[in-house]
């Protein structure tokens, strides 16, 4: 028996991590474990995400890290907007090996990369 909250909880989180994963996490996510009565399990799938991280060795982990700093949003298939709102998905996604991005160094990563018009 799972409580009512916690079930509505499971799936809220599972929601977005459908949302916002894309890739070999989105594939982690869909098959993660169901609850007891078939129902999505966003628990699950957010300690199996977590425990993939962990386990990255550390050259990937160093790539990661390049791209998540280092990013190309003009190369995005629907531009920079779209590169910044993938960029942002992506920094979520690797919370865990980034731990706390700071907003001073996050708009200093968007800023550097920003078409002049919104620069200036």
């Amino acid at each position: 028996y799972v409580p009512q909250p916690l079930q509505e909880m499971s799936s809220f989180l599972h929601t977005e991590l459908l949302a916002w994963l894309t890739g070999t996490q989105l594939a982690l996510v869909l098959r993660s474990l169901p609850l007891s009565g078939g129902e999505s399990n966003g628990f699950a799938a957010w300690r199996t995400l977590c425990e993939k991280e962990e386990r990255m060795d550390p050259a990937a982990q160093v790539a990661v890290l390049h791209e998540l700093l280092h990013p190309e949003f003009e190369s995005a298939e629907g531009g920079w907007r779209q590169g910044w709102v993938e960029w942002e998905a992506k920094l979520a996604r690797h919370a865990p090996l980034l731990g706390s991005l700071g907003d001073a160094v996050r708009i200093g990563i968007v800023r550097a990369r920003a078409p002049d018009l919104l620069r200036n």
